[in-house]
């Protein structure tokens, strides 16, 4: 059953209980005006508010794509939160048992850090990461998949705050989880995900020896085998004497990429933008990073703004003052609709980068706009 509207859900729960509108709100804990202005469509709780008070009289929320089984119209369901259909919960008062529940809020918090960044769904993330943590010592397979997606874009979330060590931890976490459940795309998403939080913090070593790890595993797909690969050339460019090692992975996951959605090649162009910048290659790192900007325009400000940002310092490091300068202003627009700790330090570094060219008038005026929209 499809039910588009809180107040449609409230009619349905009070018929099928016999309740009035008075006994509803008591079992939901609320006012009866209340429930009354919900009912004629004149409160709207909100999404997460919604899903609280149907989970306390047995109901849930599900999104609903029109397309399940199109990844691309997936992504832009995902991106719009288009629909919501309310349904009976077969778990219970505790909706972290539910996997398609927990795979909901993956898919939630994912959408919603790549909308605004990392920084304000750190205790939301957190919280999250505490109640399927015991999902590790159970037998639910599919609970303990979805709880490692959920885990995954919890570190995520730490990492774009730079608390790397809690990062690593909860990503070791999805690990463990993926494990229990013998996925093998959720583990290797995990090493994917634990060698990202250590390419620039800590022993870098480390970084190149949790992609190998997932890279030894069996039966990746082409879209996980790329993303592992252009991982390892991550991070094994800012070790010194790498770059054959960089280049022959490179070449492998981009021959890979062509072979998939263009949106899911945008980080295969991404990071190979920046692994080529890190080994001073930056014309063709400038040109991969354009690519991936390209593709990812209409979907999500973080990663507009960090591969934006990637463009901008590849720029000044190759001493381009006029792609400085255009950086920067593009950066200006993006800048101000995240909080994203990462951002915060390519914004500094820019401004730091770029202070031996304050007298040219354009740079001048860049650094300008950029430090006023960001301070």
């Amino acid at each position: 059953m499809g039910i588009t509207r809180l107040g449609d859900a409230f009619t349905e729960i009070m018929s099928r209980h016999g309740w009035s509108g008075a006994a509803l709100a008591r079992h939901l804990g609320v006012s009866q005006p209340w429930v009354s202005m919900v009912l004629a469509g004149k409160r709207d709780p909100g999404l997460a508010r919604s899903a609280h008070l149907l989970r306390t009289v047995g109901w849930q929320l599900e999104l609903v794509p029109s397309e399940e089984d199109d990844p691309v119209k997936r992504r832009q369901f995902l991106a719009s939160a288009a629909s919501v259909a309310l349904i009976p919960s077969a778990t219970g008062s505790n909706p972290y048992r539910d996997a398609a529940y927990v795979q909901l809020l993956a898919d939630r918090l994912a959408h919603t850090e790549e909308q605004i960044g990392g920084a304000p769904l750190v205790r939301e993330a957190l919280r999250h990461v505490q109640h399927i943590a015991p999902a590790a010592v159970g037998a639910d397979a599919a609970l303990q998949a979805a709880g490692s997606r959920l885990a995954r874009r919890a570190a995520l979330v730490l990492h774009d705050t730079r608390d790397l060590d809690r990062a690593e931890r909860v990503a070791n976490l999805s690990l463990v989880l993926a494990s229990r459940a013998n996925n093998v795309p959720a583990q290797a998403h995990a090493f994917e995900t634990l060698s990202l939080i250590r390419t620039y913090g800590g022993p870098r070593s480390r970084a190149a020896e949790y992609v190998r790890r997932g890279l030894a595993l069996h039966d990746l797909d082409d879209a996980t085998r790329a993303a592992l690969l252009v991982r390892l050339a991550r991070s094994l460019a800012v070790l010194p004497g790498q770059e054959r090692p960089v280049r022959r992975a490179l070449d492998e996951a981009q021959a890979l990429a062509e072979r998939l959605p263009p949106v899911d090649g945008a980080e295969i162009m991404a990071n190979s933008g920046i692994a080529l910048s890190d080994l001073g290659q930056h014309a063709k790192g400038i040109a991969d990073l354009q690519t991936a900007v390209a593709s990812v325009e209409a979907q999500s400000p973080l990663l507009v703004g960090l591969y934006r940002a990637r463009l901008t310092k590849s720029a000044i490091q190759a001493g381009d003052m006029d792609g400085a300068a255009s950086g920067m202003d593009a950066l200006a627009l993006v800048a101000p609709l995240l909080t994203s700790r990462r951002m915060d330090i390519h914004v500094r570094h820019i401004l730091t980068d770029t202070r031996r060219w304050s007298t040219v008038r354009e740079i001048r005026h860049a650094r300008e706009q950029l430090r006023e929209v960001t301070t």
